[in-house]
């Protein structure tokens, strides 16, 4: 069965609710530090900021996303994660996708043995953090489209399918929990991901550092477009989904390039991914519904719920092809192109190594 995508579970209306739905409601470099805190004066937190600065050294500016990301996401874990396990997990799972699409952006310039090693390494510790946000997403994936199609699915014919969803995420909650080596572990792997990140060596300086894993993120976004285009399957719109989420993180940290232009434009490909990432949502409720028809009393019910995950696929589908042909429409050396101008125009400055 595919994996439904991270996000928040909302309270059930009251009037819906059930003592299992209650149990789940509401839960939803020192070195590259001393570099950027002499360029920037500024009082925030920018050794921890998700993009590069301007004038900021390019390598060691990776270096220290990256490390920024493995901080966060072990202080996300710090003291006691089971009382607000769901969130704990959720933060640290993006934490991670963050850090594996930094990789993917250096992955031109960084030791491909270091980028095979580490992207396997943070790949494994999400994995270990995956079972309660795959179950929880269920029950959210669900509250939305009885939300959506009110008219159509009543809340009493859909609880049952909900109840047994909480059901679910306790069980995976419940067994993280106990599994105190589970969580040590993903804890032991972030605290050493952040002592490599020192290692981490690069064959170019500047813009040249991303330049082939910007125009590799994008140009397998436009492959994936592609291909989900030919065969819409659940695999490839997933596919899809994936590398339009590496696209948004690039752009997210190249932003200096042009402020307000990679902005807009980060925001437009976000917007894909979670068009793509409710489809896919949508694809992983409608199996566990084919998969266990005795869960729901009626079998109008089950054909109601299922129809319905159609129709709102499809306008999701429809949506999402739309957008991708407008952020995908160039090619990809004339997209990197442009915003390589952009970097040398406004971000590349005269910052030295920190070891330099």
């Amino acid at each position: 069965m595919a994996k439904p995508r991270g996000k928040r579970i909302k309270e059930q209306p009251k009037e819906a609710a059930t003592a299992a739905a209650a149990a789940i409601a509401g839960v939803a470099a020192a070195g590259g530090k001393l570099a950027w805190d002499k360029l920037s004066g500024r009082g925030e937190e920018p050794s921890r900021a998700y993009r590069l600065h301007e004038r900021e050294y390019v390598p060691d500016g990776l270096r220290r996303v990256a490390r920024g990301q493995l901080e966060c996401g072990l202080e996300d874990l710090d003291g006691e994660p089971s009382d607000n396990l769901d969130q704990a997990v959720h933060e640290s799972r993006k934490r991670l996708k963050r850090l594996r699409a930094t990789l993917r952006l250096g992955r031109g310039g960084i030791d491909q043995d270091t980028y095979k090693a580490e992207n396997a390494a943070f790949r494994d510790a999400g994995r270990r953090l995956a079972g309660p946000r795959d179950a929880a997403v269920l029950v959210e994936t669900l509250d939305e489209l009885t939300e959506r199609f009110a008219d159509e699915l009543r809340l009493e014919d859909t609880t049952p399918l909900r109840e047994r969803l909480v059901r679910d995420h306790e069980r995976q909650a419940n067994a993280l929990r106990k599994d105190e080596s589970a969580l040590e572990s993903v804890r032991g792997e972030l605290d050493r991901g952040r002592a490599r990140t020192a290692a981490w060596t690069f064959e170019a300086e500047g813009f040249d550092a991303v330049r082939p894993g910007l125009r590799k993120v994008y140009r397998r976004g436009r492959k994936r477009m592609k291909a989900a285009a030919e065969e819409p399957t659940t695999e490839r719109l997933h596919e899809w989904r994936k590398r339009s989420k590496d696209l948004w993180h690039a752009l997210q940290i190249l932003r200096p390039a042009d402020p307000r232009r990679m902005k807009k434009l980060a925001k437009r490909t976000h917007h894909l991914s979670d068009l793509l990432g409710d489809d896919h949502d949508l694809a992983v409720l409608k199996e566990f519904v084919e998969a266990h028809p005795r869960v729901l009393r009626y079998k109008a019910t089950r054909e109601a719920l299922l129809a319905a995950i159609d129709r709102r696929r499809d306008a999701l589908q429809r949506e999402a092809f739309d957008l991708g042909g407008q952020l995908y429409k160039r090619p990809p050396k004339r997209f990197v192109r442009r915003i390589g101008r952009g970097w040398e125009k406004r971000a590349a400055g005269e910052a030295e190594p920190v070891a330099g």
